[in-house]
């Protein structure tokens, strides 16, 4: 997603290329690291307004399993790491290390002593990835509480646990989750340096792993007793593990909600250019796993590809489909072997 620089904005050389060095990407748009993790961007306020509506649709508070998923998909992140070697001055190369991740992902700054993190992120999730940042850092568990004390400043409060470290679970009930994606190029992207990170095109915004995601579904699977009824009249999925079903369909409304509040407006032909409306709204957010299919009568059909962004790709999805057609849509959702198959239609037309 590169800029035209002019007079009043620049991107920053060194930021972008160290940013495209660290991502790849494939045709299709999605943005994989070297290890083939998944990710996605957030501008500035998405995801503290996903987080409001997901606890809206779920029906309860998200704080603490919020944080443990983000601790858990950075741990997962840095986990391969953790067999590099960092050479005599191990600990200060480690950091040096960990400090730049933040500064590629947008994510502001940290102290590692003073533990006050300066960020744009949500404040339940920055503190995760901190966790698990000085977790991996001193190869040992850590117990943390944090404090907002700003909009942006966060403070945190650890203390040492008796555990060493051990490998983190893989979400091997969740196909789409552990997949991989070919990739054939390095990024693209130009971004301009601020104070708390990098913005694109004047937007402040920062990448986020989709395992995020992934795993706050996992972690919120259990939680069915308050969830907005709505939420099951407007969701058909099949052939998930039951386990998840619920708090798929939070996520995929939520994700939906998130994209009709933004000021986004979408328009689409005669013709349906669904590809189109994909490859300028969802791909350059790394959202490249989806393909229009066909339109038939009064519903579209996509696939979706087995990849980790893919739920929340969905979810973005039928935000599109409702805002180009101006109606509330039923969607359906059928996990296969081989893809995801989505069928959306007029919620009116299905009732």
């Amino acid at each position: 997603m590169p800029i035209v620089d002019d007079e009043n904005i620049l991107h920053d050389a060194i930021l972008s290329a160290d940013f495209n060095h660290h991502f790849r990407k494939s045709f299709s748009g999605n943005i994989v690291d070297e290890n083939d993790n998944f990710w996605y961007i957030s501008q500035e306020y998405e995801l503290a307004n996903f987080v409001a509506l997901m606890e809206s649709n779920i029906g309860v508070p998200l704080g603490r399993i919020l944080h443990n998923s983000a601790a858990d998909s950075f741990e997962f992140i840095l986990q391969p790491f953790s067999s590099n070697k960092f050479g005599f001055f191990a600990k200060k190369n480690r950091l040096r290390m960990l400090t730049k991740m933040w500064q590629v992902y947008g994510w502001g700054s940290f102290g590692i002593n003073g533990h006050a993190i300066n960020s744009s992120v949500h404040p339940s999730v920055i503190s995760g990835f901190y966790l698990a940042m000085l977790e991996f850092h001193y190869a040992a568990r850590k117990k943390i509480q944090w404090r907002q004390l700003s909009d942006n400043l966060i403070v945190c409060e650890l203390e040492d646990l008796d555990k060493s470290l051990s490998g983190i679970q893989t979400l091997s009930d969740m196909p789409w989750a552990i997949a991989s994606s070919p990739v054939n190029h390095h990024s693209d992207r130009l971004l301009e340096k601020q104070d708390l990170g990098w913005s694109i095109d004047g937007k402040q915004s920062y990448v986020l792993p989709c395992d995020l995601i992934n795993r706050l579904i996992f972690n919120a699977g259990g939680y069915v007793d308050n969830v907005k009824k709505s939420v099951d009249v407007l969701w058909q999925i099949n052939g998930f593990d039951s386990r998840f079903v619920t708090s798929v369909k939070c996520v995929l409304q939520s994700c939906k909600e998130l994209f009709l509040a933004s000021d986004v407006y979408v328009f689409l032909n005669e013709n349906n250019d669904w590809q189109a409306i994909i490859d300028r709204y969802l791909k350059p957010f790394g959202f490249g796993s989806l393909d229009f299919v066909e339109s038939i009568t009064d519903t579209d059909f996509f696939t979706v590809k087995l990849q980790p962004n893919a739920i929340l790709a969905i979810g973005k999805l039928v935000g599109l489909w409702e805002r180009a057609n101006g109606k509330q849509a039923v969607s359906k959702v059928q996990l296969t072997d081989a893809s995801f198959s989505i069928e959306i239609k007029s919620l009116l037309n299905y009732n």
